[in-house]
């Protein structure tokens, strides 16, 4: 067999090689249903970190409109990528959907869809988060009550007999206290 017939037949196995491993990817190029097609539909760790960025930069308003989105798709299609924006999401926008909810959707999530180890480090981070932002507000209102038990209660004015005598009896107190004082210093040298 000369080369340059052994160099086309090499050729054109590759070129079928390469068309048929692109194949399942150029199936449905137009189709709407292809995943790739919504970015928030992917469970990529460089996609999770670039969109949490990007919702940290732009302003509450823009925020809500992208919550109100992946909620949208939520309902419509839930998928493990749109669970995990909206757990991204909501680290920085109230909208994104109610704490648990979002921690039940991501808990929900097949060991396979978590693939990457940077991904899983990411979620354990988000969802321990989420979870003290669940738990913040009960905290403040406990931390409050505790405060105000605290604080002591101011009471109302005396009358100024009523406190010249407080002081007298505070006085006649601190002279006995010294006076026992005295005697124990006393019988103390005396052994």
């Amino acid at each position: 067999m000369p080369l340059s017939l052994f160099i086309r037949n090499i050729s054109l196995a590759l070129s079928l090689l390469l068309l048929a491993g692109c194949g399942p990817y150029n199936s449905r190029w137009n189709s709407s249903s292809n995943p790739y097609d919504d970015p928030y539909s992917q469970a990529d760790f460089d996609e999770l970190l670039a969109f949490g960025a990007n919702m940290a930069r732009i302003p509450p308003s823009s925020r809500t409109e992208v919550c109100h989105i992946l909620l949208k798709r939520q309902q419509n299609a839930p998928a493990p990528g749109i669970q995990l924006h909206l757990m991204v999401g909501r680290l920085v926008s109230d909208s994104c959907g109610d704490i648990p909810r979002i921690l039940n959707g991501v808990a929900s999530i097949p060991p396979g869809h978590l693939y990457d180890e940077r991904l899983q480090k990411l979620v354990a981070i988000h969802t321990e988060t989420l979870k003290r932002l669940n738990n913040q507000p009960r905290k403040q209102v406990f931390v409050e009550r505790k405060r105000k038990t605290a604080q002591p209660v101011i009471e109302p004015k005396e009358t100024k007999g009523s406190t010249q005598d407080e002081n007298r009896l505070l006085r006649e107190k601190l002279e006995a206290i010294r006076t026992m004082e005295k005697q124990l210093d006393e019988s103390g040298d005396a052994n």
